[in-house]
């Protein structure tokens, strides 16, 4: 897994494949974690704390809102670097 901070889509996109297990071509923006990718609530937890390890200050009711990987990849780049 990689380390680093993705700077582009395509790059969050491939984390979120590896974090995932799952082939990047179905971590599409519009693709729902639960119903399309399979992502259970365990699965959804380590991906939330990869999150907060990336430097994002992550509350509960933002985390409860993230549904899609383009909620995902729009909070991690509105908020990325936020966390002291």
């Amino acid at each position: 897994m990689s380390t680093r901070e993705p700077r582009s889509f395509q790059e969050f996109q491939a984390l979120l494949a590896d974090l995932l297990q799952l082939d990047e071509a179905q971590v599409t923006p519009d693709a729902h974690f639960v119903t399309d990718l399979g992502v259970d609530s365990l699965r959804m937890v380590h991906l939330l704390f990869h999150l907060e390890d990336l430097g994002i200050d992550l509350s509960l009711s933002s985390a409860l809102q993230i549904q899609t990987v383009e909620d995902a990849y729009g909070y991690y780049r509105s908020h990325r670097g936020t966390k002291e």
